[in-house]
């Protein structure tokens, strides 16, 4: 306090009363750490353990692997084939017993190699939203993307080889069949158009379906292009069916104009051999004003084939 009683002396009357009201500079606060507050995990713990459960569940595998795995099956089922055929014609009771045990296990394998190999159809419909979108925009009508039966299970590979062939149909619905809006308001239909993609089992097969609420195939227009095309003779009688199966023809097309969507005459022809090859066929139902549906039957797996056996002279 003395020494600034004396710097105060130095200072003018005016300077001294501001040094007077001026606070003095407190301390700097002194910090201290603080302790680390130790967080209850125990709430966390137990989802964290189920998620990592759940995700222990699942193992990837890779496709190759499986194929691997379902040739050796198919090798095992004609080796116990083979065992069954020698062991019926033993009297050796405990052979025959052993010939049926490896029978049912050999059986219950391939299913379940078989159920491995399944995957849901919903996979394949997923991929259509996109597409739907994009020619509704380019085509300026109005569509609504149905699907149905998505949990439907069909062999992987047969999922790989339908993705294209179900685009080419897609896109014939939207282009050939789906009428503009202001066609459908005056035909007495929403302005909407809708395409359904729906599967479903029967028996050994799947059904997958593609249908539109449009305008239907006009039989007259593929008379008269198949007649200039030379694939029938003009006035050649023909079942409807017959003449519907003509628009698989290799180069058919009835539009009118070359464009994005169609007139190329390529698409049906190759949706037809890629079903023929899955061992499948394909069937279609038209009604004019009403709509059109076009069904294939594929079989669930192509990993199971007919055999034949043949045994020449007496051996």
């Amino acid at each position: 306090q003395t020494a600034t009683a004396e710097a105060k002396k130095d200072l003018t009357p005016a300077a001294a009363a501001a040094a007077a009201v001026a606070p003095v500079p407190a301390a700097a606060p002194e910090f201290r750490p603080v302790e680390a507050v130790p967080v209850k995990r125990e709430a966390a713990a137990p989802v964290q353990a189920a998620a990592q459960a759940k995700a222990q569940e699942n193992v990837r595998v890779p496709a190759e692997r499986l194929d691997e795995l379902m040739d050796r099956v198919g090798e095992l089922v004609i080796a116990q084939s083979r065992l069954s055929q020698l062991a019926s014609s033993s009297s050796d009771i405990a052979l025959r017993s052993v010939s049926e045990e490896i029978e049912r296990l050999s059986g219950e394998l391939r299913d379940t190699m078989m159920v491995l190999r399944m995957v849901p159809v919903g996979t394949l419909f997923s991929r259509f939203r996109r597409l739907v979108h994009d020619l509704a925009r380019e085509t300026g009508k109005v569509i609504e993307l149905v699907t149905e039966g998505e949990t439907t299970e069909v062999d992987k590979t047969v999922i790989e080889r339908l993705a294209d062939p179900l685009v080419h149909l897609v896109r014939n619905s939207i282009d050939h069949g789906l009428e503009p809006p202001a066609e459908r308001l005056g035909a007495g239909k929403t302005e909407a158009g809708t395409v359904t993609l729906a599967a479903h089992q029967s028996g050994g097969e799947v059904i997958i379906s593609i249908k539109d609420d449009g305008r239907g195939i006009n039989r007259d227009r593929v008379r008269a292009k198949a007649e200039s095309s030379g694939l029938i003779a003009p006035g050649q009688p023909l079942s409807d069916q017959d003449l519907l199966q003509l628009i698989f023809a290799p180069g058919f097309s009835t539009a009118a104009a070359i464009t994005n969507l169609s007139g190329r005459g390529v698409g049906m022809d190759v949706v037809k051999k890629t079903v023929e090859a899955l061992r499948g066929t394909i069937d279609i139902v038209s009604l004019p004003g009403q709509g059109s549906e076009v069904s294939l039957r594929i079989p669930l797996t192509l990993a199971i084939i007919d055999g034949l056996l043949v045994r020449v002279g007496s051996g």
